[in-house]
């Protein structure tokens, strides 16, 4: 038997469409631009999904319980100040009791007790012993939410966490991490989290051997990096971690912070943050740029070539200098030369058949 599929079509009358639902601009000239809003101000924007990741055994699960609890505590989390409120954590590569050591730590470090968390807003659960899939792919490879993120979505409308920390990726995303489209639907999942909490999501993920060789710290599909909003990067160097700001759809990029591992929590080190290390450039570049015109004005010209007449060690023998030593007015030369403030040229004070090249602001 012949089917005429144009006769069946042609017999199925087709629905109605649905008006796209476009958005209504009338009113903007007179209503004031929202605000941005964050978890974290400047590193972890709500409403959106951020990846943390990092090597196995780097400390990530410590770095985000620390999250976790200073949103419920109301405390410092290296050098910032996270939004106030409640937190879920599902935890599915640590049991009840791990979670307890750690969470305890943590307690010791901000002074606090497990009652303050509690009473803070502190939701936690592991699923180590259970299933904490969250996305699965169906027959035709679209991603479906599960029986558990059903669970999950109904406890953020619930209790509108903050934060909402899941760990780790390969636990609770159930397809194909190289394919793009379901990637892109996972995070679309969490999003929608994120936007019922009026919170952030952070997911951690452990990288590929080529995310750490190459230093993005990724795993699988490029879909990551591009569908989250905010991506943090946690490397390892003894016990020392460097937290990189990997990016930041809405904030300043690449804040690195270094931190140290100390009575089963991590603190910060001694050495600065990005922020601090801009400001003190900045200081050191200002210098240089002083003493420069201040020695030309002199008719007293230098160098970019170490001898004699190398400006950053003539320049650092000046009581203006202020303490600033020759290696870091040389740092500050060479960031100015390459931002093409200052340039070479001939000495002014030179005949030509014996010029050398000295130097002075662009």
């Amino acid at each position: 038997m012949t089917v005429r599929w144009d006769k069946f079509e042609a017999e199925t009358p087709e629905e109605p469409l649905e008006p796209l639902n476009f958005i209504d601009m009338s009113l903007w000239d007179i209503t004031p631009v929202p605000p941005r809003q964050w978890a974290v101000r400047d590193r972890v924007p709500a409403h959106q999904v951020t990846l943390l990741s990092g090597e196995g055994g780097s400390g990530k699960s410590i770095i985000e319980l620390q999250l976790a609890c200073a949103h419920v505590l109301e405390r410092d989390w290296f050098g910032s100040l996270p939004e106030p409120g409640p937190v879920i954590y599902q935890g599915c590569e640590d049991t009840r009791d791990e979670l307890h050591r750690r969470v305890a730590s943590i307690c010791q470090h901000y002074g606090a007790t497990f009652a303050e968390l509690t009473k803070g807003g502190l939701h936690m659960f592991s699923c180590v012993e259970g299933d904490g899939l969250l996305g699965v792919p169906d027959r035709a490879g679209q991603i479906e939410p599960t029986r558990m993120y059903k669970r999950l979505l109904e406890a953020a409308n619930d209790i509108r966490p903050k934060h909402i920390g899941i760990d780790t990726s390969a636990d609770v995303f159930g397809g194909n991490e190289i394919d793009r489209g379901q990637v892109r639907q996972f995070v679309s999942l969490l999003r929608k989290l994120a936007i019922a909490a009026n919170g952030s999501v952070v997911l951690l993920s452990h990288p590929s051997l080529t995310g750490i060789n190459s230093g993005t710290g990724l795993s699988g599909s490029t879909a990551w990096h591009n569908s989250v909003r905010s991506r943090i990067y946690l490397t390892s160097d003894g016990d020392l971690r460097t937290i990189e700001f990997k990016k930041n759809q809405y904030g300043p990029l690449g804040e690195r912070v270094v931190v140290r591992y100390e009575d089963g929590v991590f603190v910060p080190d001694g050495g600065k943050t990005d922020v601090e290390l801009a400001l003190i450039h900045k200081l050191a570049d200002d210098m240089f740029l002083d003493l420069l015109d201040l020695t030309a004005k002199q008719l007293r010209f230098f160098g970019a070539q170490k001898g004699t007449n190398y400006a950053p060690a003539q320049f650092a023998k000046l009581p203006q200098a202020k303490g600033y030593t020759p290696k870091a007015l040389a740092d500050a030369m060479e960031r100015l030369l390459a931002a093409e403030k200052i340039r070479l040229v001939d000495n002014p004070t030179k005949k030509a058949s014996k010029a050398t090249l000295v130097l002075l602001r662009a």
